[in-house]
């Protein structure tokens, strides 16, 4: 099974990420956009694998200490290396309570196995992936906001040429 972990975002969140995509679009900006449904904050891509027990165990672990925490979203950015450009809307985090999450599920994975991230966690929520047209594209100011409280392990599959996200394992912040 090819597995991620995420924050998964509430209704009124998607919405407004659609607004952001539709002005996105009406910008003239193109490419692979991402469905409403599979908006979400990747923590930890895992990959192939079938180590559930291990992986809900380290999901278990890390959550355990942590609050729930309240993100917001901020302004358009963009990923551009190796050709790919990948489009997405910027997350802050209200307190340090999202770092400590993921410094804590690397630390878990890590102990179980799995490899860690290469690099410092960027919370965004991606819009689309090779995404031409975008420059100078800025987003206006957002408001919305949402307390983070359940970190999800989803299975990733494409059917019929698009992705599909099945939530597998759910833990909740307390």
């Amino acid at each position: 099974m090819r597995l991620f972990i995420a924050i998964p975002l509430p209704p009124d969140i998607t919405r407004a990420l659609s607004s952001a995509r539709a002005a996105l679009e009406a910008y003239g900006a193109s490419g692979r956009f991402v469905p409403r449904e599979n908006y979400h904050i990747t923590l930890h891509f895992l990959g192939e694998t079938s180590a559930l027990h291990d992986i809900a165990d380290a999901m278990r672990e890390a959550a355990r200490d942590i609050k729930p925490f309240v993100l917001r979203l901020c302004d358009y950015g963009s990923f551009k290396t190796d050709g790919s450009h990948t489009g997405f809307v910027n997350v802050r985090c209200d307190s340090d309570e999202l770092d400590r999450l993921y410094e804590s599920l690397e630390s878990a994975l890590w102990e179980r196995g799995f490899s860690k991230n290469r690099s410092k966690l960027t919370p965004h929520i991606t819009l689309g992936r090779k995404i031409e047209g975008d420059e100078g594209f800025v987003l206006p100011a957002q408001k919305a906001a949402f307390t983070a409280n359940t970190l999800v392990l989803y299975e990733s599959r494409s059917e019929r040429g698009q992705m599909q996200y099945t939530p597998i394992h759910k833990e909740t912040l307390l």
